[in-house]
């Protein structure tokens, strides 16, 4: 992130090397330039943990410099203490005004060296908490962002399709149900009035054949609250994910948490698609994770499902844990449909899925991503269409 710990602005070259060589003696890396001009390039273009900047400057001064920093919106990412030959109570003030976070005299590096390094070490630690600060800030908005696409999509789900849906079988239930109690009471008007066997039979059929159809929008109004039960445990799922509680966490071996995920869901999916062929390669040395064995089931799970559907009945699921590079590495790879490149990146939103056809909530994947990242872990995709699609889940080993 940071191209060199420090950044030094001075028109004096001897006192730039001068001041470049004492740093470099406490193993911290410094660029100089004695032109403010190309000080604010660099600023422009790289990120220092600490810029010491002179006042006195003929080209530009230091509180012109410190002005266009702020003009140019650098003043809140970088750590400046004014370095220069004497200190004025007006140039101390316009400095901090400025946006300069510190200053000392140039005679004091020589007289009070620790003094010094004190200042520049001070420096650093105020842009380790602002990297902090800026990571957190970003996953608050990111938060905020994936929970308003949440809300937007269930929320369209729950309120419009689904919901319309439902209560129109509703309806046509109900009408089923006055139909058929209105037939009922003709039929025995009938039967009463004339006492034929003929009549008794039509009424029959046609009692039965409302009763058919009231049992078929009943059975539709079922399958749709199992799909409203199904996403109230996406959400759920959805929120374990985000937070994982670290006391259910404990180390496991990946090669064992795969083959239990993959079998749970596969020992009866292969019988009822006997034309997906599953391999199964795992790593001859256990591979320890730190996980929530839960939560990270749930993760496997849903990929081979996704894999099962992508490949519709007909093709080879590979399962492949393996030691990469200091991490352990599951890739779960189908011969299905997959997914267009310009769909890659959309996957992992709440509001998006590429089911065509297919009843799906669009969190899977993104209850997928949140669980491993939750893990310390990433998680990685590259598709084919037409070919099939590979999942990549990368984790630190203990």
């Amino acid at each position: 992130m940071f191209y060199k710990d420090i950044l030094l602005v001075d028109d004096s070259e001897p006192f730039c090397k001068s001041i470049q060589e004492t740093l470099e003696d406490h193993s911290w890396s410094v660029a100089y330039t004695t032109n403010p001009e190309n000080g604010l390039t660099f600023l422009r273009e790289k990120q220092f943990r600490v810029v010491l900047l002179d006042i006195r400057m003929p080209n530009m001064s230091g509180l012109e410099f410190l002005a266009q920093m702020e003009k140019e919106q650098l003043i809140p990412r970088n750590y400046v203490i004014v370095l220069t030959g004497e200190i004025t109570i007006e140039n101390a003030v316009d400095s901090l005004r400025l946006g300069a976070c510190d200053f000392i005299q140039k005679h004091a590096v020589v007289e009070y060296p620790n003094l010094f390094f004190e200042r520049i070490v001070k420096g650093f630690a105020w842009q380790k908490e602002r990297v902090k600060n800026e990571k957190l800030a970003e996953e608050r908005r990111r938060a905020i962002e994936e929970s308003r696409l949440i809300v937007k999509s269930v929320g369209h789900d729950m309120s419009g399709s689904y919901y319309a849906s439902l209560m129109l079988r509703l309806q046509t239930l109900q009408r089923k149900i006055e139909s058929l109690k209105k037939e009922v009471e003709t039929c025995f008007e009938t039967i009463q009035t004339s006492g034929n066997s003929e009549s008794l039979e039509e009424c029959r059929d046609r009692v039965l054949k409302i009763a058919q159809e009231g049992i078929e929008k009943g059975t539709g109004i079922i399958t749709l609250m199992g799909f409203f039960k199904e996403l109230g445990e996406k959400l759920k799922h959805l929120g374990q994910a985000i937070d994982i509680d670290k006391s259910h966490k404990k180390t496991v071996d990946l090669n064992t948490l795969v083959k239990e995920a993959i079998h749970l869901f596969t020992d009866s999916q292969i019988t009822a698609n006997p034309e997906v062929e599953l391999v199964e390669q795992y790593s001859a040395d256990a591979l320890n994770i730190s996980a929530s064995e839960e939560d990270l089931i749930r993760v496997f799970v849903n990929l081979v499902e996704n894999a099962f559907k992508a490949m519709d009945g007909k093709g080879t699921l590979t399962v492949k844990v393996d030691r990469e590079n200091g991490s352990a590495v599951v890739r779960i790879t189908d011969t299905g449909v997959g997914i267009p490149a310009d769909k890659l990146e959309k996957i992992w939103r709440p509001d998006y899925t590429h089911w065509s056809g297919k009843q799906g909530t669009g969190l899977g994947l993104m209850i997928c991503k949140k669980a491993v990242e939750n893990h310390e872990g990433e998680i990685f995709v590259s598709s084919e269409v037409g070919k099939g699609t590979t999942f990549m889940i990368k984790f630190k080993l203990i």
